[in-house]
């Protein structure tokens, strides 16, 4: 393998044996009549070409092949197919806490886990309190691991896993369950570990950061390489992927599901449809797209002042927005409906904040003739929509548009604005 190379794979492939039953993996081994599996490859003709002091990004959506793909580089499983090789010490983040004892301490564990990577002990011990120290677990060191969250696993892998100094780094999307504080320190040291020449694999769903940290990504497919390129490109071909297969997946979720309904029944919302800017009808949207959502009625008897309403939600039920047409500066009031009439109600959101996630819509429809509104047609979780941004460059729950200046006064005494307004 060539000097400049830390990773080369040829024709990569790994197949699993799938048995419907643990007995049936005795069976082929004593009696005839197998094979009793089916096959499943998870990963197949897969090329790789990494250059030394590269940030590789692997993107793909969950089942396409990308831990996989790292277990194979990192050893953890042998290919079927093909052949890889590794030149360097590889240190890899790909499980929350792979390799832990979960009876040792956090210090033992740090001494296991330097032993296993080949560190000699007094190494180890020079070591071992640079790791403690980047960790911040405090007190929580000299305690078993199977008493630590999920953070604090990150905590103390990445620490391991980034002060051993390896030649390169496989990290799969463990930064994700760390906090903001964390992560932060986190993107320092690989940006660090980049300037000295380490190599780095990065797998996440995180568009920010696999644009901000590589250059070079791939995208995986069903096992697959299906694109690779530059981070703006193949983060496009992901997106356009997944608005595809994220409306495929809404639609077949409101399908089979079944959510409380409830109301007299004079007019029903019988159908209800999401349209982007253009028309087209769509279950994924970007943060501030335009969303429009259709509500297709029928009255089957006569009512008198019906209100039409939506409410919108996170998938966690969180109340993100309601609104109807008669909570309005200039509201349509429906005086009466007459049983027979059809028709459509529509709801424009212009400029959508909602940041990356999935939503969900409840449509109401009540009666405000009455002193207190009273159900008609309240349809709970009636359509399924997901938020896509691209960007990530905020957090939370809805976009906010913000401008930032920053002022600055030299050694000299010359004063300095910069703005992104």
């Amino acid at each position: 393998m060539s000097e400049s190379r830390a990773i080369y794979a040829r024709d990569l492939g790994k197949r699993y044996e799938i048995y419907r039953k643990p007995s049936h993996r005795l069976f082929d081994m004593i009696l005839p009549g197998g094979p009793r599996y089916r096959e499943f490859w998870a990963m197949r003709n897969v090329y790789l070409d990494i250059e030394r002091g590269t940030t590789v990004g692997i993107i793909g959506e969950n089942g396409a092949g990308k831990s996989t793909l790292l277990k194979l580089i990192s050893g953890i499983t042998a290919p079927t197919t093909g052949e890889v090789q590794v030149s360097g010490r590889v240190t890899s983040l790909i499980e929350l806490g792979a390799g832990f004892h979960p009876e040792f301490t956090g210090r033992e564990n740090i001494q296991l886990s330097c032993s296993l990577l080949g560190l000699p002990d007094g190494e180890i011990e020079g070591r071992t309190e640079s790791i403690i120290e980047f960790s911040e677990l405090g007190e929580f060191i000299e305690r078993p691991v199977k008493t630590y969250s999920s953070g604090m696993y990150v905590r103390l892998g990445f620490a391991v896993a980034t002060c051993v100094e390896p030649d390169i780094l496989l990290i799969d999307e463990a930064l994700s369950v760390g906090d903001e504080h964390f992560r932060g320190k986190c993107m320092t040291r690989l940006n660090q570990f980049q300037e000295r020449g380490g190599t780095t694999v990065f797998v996440s769903h995180d568009m920010g950061a696999i644009k901000s940290m590589c250059r070079h990504v791939i995208l995986l497919d069903q096992g697959e390489i299906a694109e690779q390129g530059t981070a703006e490109a193949v983060a496009d071909e992901y997106l356009k992927r997944a608005h595809a297969r994220g409306n495929e997946r809404m639609n077949t979720r409101d399908a089979v599901d079944e959510y409380p309904r409830w109301g007299s029944g004079e007019i029903t919302i019988d159908e209800v449809n999401l349209r982007n800017a253009a028309g087209e009808r769509t279950r994924v949207f970007g943060t501030g797209d335009e969303v429009v959502v259709e509500l297709e009625f029928k009255a089957h008897k006569d009512c008198r002042k019906p209100v039409f309403g939506i409410g919108v939600y996170r998938s966690d039920s969180t109340y993100v927005n309601g609104t109807n047409h008669e909570w309005r500066e200039e509201p349509i009031e429906l005086e009466q409906v007459l049983a027979g009439e059809e028709g459509v109600v529509r709801v424009r959101l212009a400029d959508v904040a909602l940041l990356h996630g999935q939503y969900y819509l409840t449509a109401f429809l009540y009666d405000h003739s009455m002193a207190s509104p009273t159900p008609i047609d309240h349809r709970e979780h009636v359509a399924t929509f997901e938020i896509v941004d691209a960007e990530r460059s905020q957090h939370g729950l809805v976009y906010m548009p913000s401008t930032w200046t920053v002022e600055r006064r030299t050694a000299d005494g010359k004063e300095v604005l910069e703005s992104n307004r």
